[in-house]
């Protein structure tokens, strides 16, 4: 398989992915298109957090990440909390999304790796 890379060309571009990822992610799990588990790989995870964060992406956007972290903890203490939940990361998602309407994506933020 070709490997793809993301390269936004600035930290606002990668910020605006991040948070379209969130709500499609939220939107596929409340569908039960995808488990907790497939979300946490692709963005919901200390790890991403981690990366994230290293690169000085926002506090309100790793907020978003975080609560993404917690939904397995929810789902299994408690699980009627999990609906509650996933409202809380897209309505964030999205509000954060609104204050960013203005910064349009420039260039293509996805690329196949050259060698």
């Amino acid at each position: 398989m070709k490997n793809l890379l993301m390269k936004p060309a600035t930290k606002e571009d990668l910020e605006k992915v991040i948070l379209i990822n969130a709500i499609g992610l939220v939107e596929a799990l409340n569908k039960n298109l995808i488990t907790i588990e497939e979300a946490e790989k692709v963005l919901f995870s200390p790890y991403m957090m981690e990366q994230l964060e290293s690169i000085n992406v926002s506090k309100p956007v790793l907020e978003v990440i975080h609560l993404g972290t917690e939904l397995e903890d929810v789902n299994s203490i408690i699980p009627d909390k999990l609906a509650e939940s996933l409202a809380e990361i897209k309505e964030k998602s999205l509000d954060l999304l609104e204050k960013r309407k203005a910064q349009i994506i420039e260039e293509r933020v996805i690329n196949s790796e050259t060698k």
